[in-house]
């Protein structure tokens, strides 16, 4: 039996980086294969039992942000004491030298870094810490080119892209009309955006992109599924036009009110390989994006990009053209073939992932 140990830096929560590890191990072949998984720093319990569900352990540890030292040696004993042999550290930065050191220390021979964006947020840290984390990792993954270019530099990376259970996202009319029955708005243009209230996704700008939306298109909602320490400063500033925007929270079926809506934008200042405009695609979403974020998510033609430094009326006008001119249905069935072909299919790369931890 090999025992593997998958952290995120940023805790089990309702976030990008904890998407991406419950889908791999939800679609894996776990035969043979202990897991366990880190809480950091915050542990949703929905998540914690969704992946208890399927036989993984969660380990609790002092808080990574409140009590580091004291993380890192009951991280470091932990390993020890359980014999783990392979670690699967996910964050964004040098920072996680942490784990990697306390993988090394504890016997871990398989010490593997993911990198899961384009920049971070602890600049001098990162590269105070860039000499030891190139020493210890002894493997390196990365949700995409230019997320592995920024972590790892000019060395060697394998890119394992973000991939989705398209089956789960594919279009249907039925449950369309579900959700939008739900909140009553069977005929109203409906504008979504999925994440966490940080500043990474710009939600400020995306308001004022709604606002202007909302001025050629009266009976335009808005619907920002997600939570974050910035949520009651957005909810303040649309007072003015509350029953317009739909504070969903977060949400377990996030594909069904993917169903509900007509449209995405996600302003984000800067992301690695975004899953949710993967998932947008496979609904048959149009979707436009900040040209912070990389290219490499866009599998079809829904997928646009708009400079932040233009005016907020031409990314009104652009997402309400695009939503003119799509076809829901057809867009849905073209996006899954693409995603398949292109390697995103969630199923196919879990295997790859299973076989870096058996190697």
């Amino acid at each position: 039996m090999c025992k593997v140990i998958v952290i995120s830096t940023v805790g089990i929560i309702y976030d990008g980086i904890t998407s991406v590890i419950t889908s791999y191990l939800e679609a894996m072949n776990r035969e043979n294969i202990e897991f366990y998984v880190v809480s950091t720093i915050k542990s949703e319990v929905k998540i914690e039992k969704k992946l208890k569900k399927i036989g993984c352990h969660i380990v609790y540890l002092p808080s990574r942000r409140n009590h580091p030292i004291r993380y890192f040696w009951g991280l470091l004993n932990f390993i020890r004491e359980n014999k783990i042999e392979v670690m699967h550290a996910h964050g964004n930065s040098a920072t996680l030298s942490i784990e990697l050191v306390a993988g090394f220390l504890g016997g871990c021979k398989k010490r593997i870094a993911h990198s899961h964006n384009t920049r971070c947020d602890q600049i001098k840290i990162d590269k105070l810490l860039r000499p030891i984390f190139n020493i210890f990792y002894t493997d390196a993954l990365a949700c995409g080119e230019e997320a592995g270019k920024w972590l790892f530099r000019d060395r060697n990376f394998i890119v394992l892209k973000n991939g989705r259970d398209v089956e789960k996202y594919l279009f249907s009319e039925t449950t369309r009309n579900r959700i939008r029955q739900r909140f009553n708005l069977s005929d109203k243009l409906i504008i979504g955006h999925v994440g966490g209230f940080f500043e990474q996704k710009n939600h400020r700008f995306l308001i004022e992109i709604f606002r202007k939306i909302l001025k050629m298109r009266p009976d335009a909602r808005l619907f920002l599924i997600g939570d974050g320490p910035l949520k009651e400063e957005i909810q303040s500033s649309v007072e003015d036009i509350k029953e317009y925007v739909i504070f969903t929270g977060t949400v377990d079926c996030v594909g069904d009110y993917l169903q509900a809506m007509d449209g995405m934008i996600l302003p984000s200042l800067f992301e690695g390989l975004p899953l949710v405009v993967i998932e947008w695609q496979i609904n048959g979403l149009p979707s436009l994006l900040s040209d912070r974020i990389t290219s490499s998510c866009k599998i079809t033609d829904m997928v646009e990009f708009q400079s932040l430094e233009v005016d907020c009326n031409l990314w009104a006008e652009k997402v309400l053209n695009m939503i003119d001119r799509s076809n829901r249905k057809k867009d849905s069935v073209v996006a899954t073939r693409l995603v398949k072909e292109k390697g995103f299919d969630i199923k196919d790369n879990a295997g790859i992932l299973r076989r870096i931890y058996l190697s």
